[in-house]
């Protein structure tokens, strides 16, 4: 039996944590609470699968939150690696031909 007082609390703690858009408490949150988030089952109570239902919404926002965030670390690190490139393939005022 799913117990949705916690349900409910943990959706409160990650709201909380992706309204502030803190991506390590995010995946602090995810690392912490794996085994239960993957043992939620749909419910015939419709109060629970509500509360499951809002769970699922805010554990998406969260997970776009992150993606986006290691597609922007992606750019940065791409655009850093073009950049190293370019100065090690320039030789100079002196070397120039």
């Amino acid at each position: 039996m799913l117990d949705t007082a916690y349900l409910v609390e943990l959706t409160d703690e990650l709201e909380a944590s992706v309204q502030g858009q803190d991506v390590d408490s995010i995946l602090q949150f995810c690392e912490q609470h794996d085994a239960f988030i993957r043992s939620i089952q749909p419910s015939n109570d419709a109060g629970v699968n509500q509360a499951i239902k809002e769970f699922a919404q805010v554990h998406q926002r969260a997970l776009e939150l992150v993606e986006n965030l290691h597609t922007v670390m992606q750019n940065e690190l791409f655009k850093s690696t073009k950049t190293r490139q370019g100065v090690i393939q320039y030789k100079g005022v002196k070397h120039a031909k």
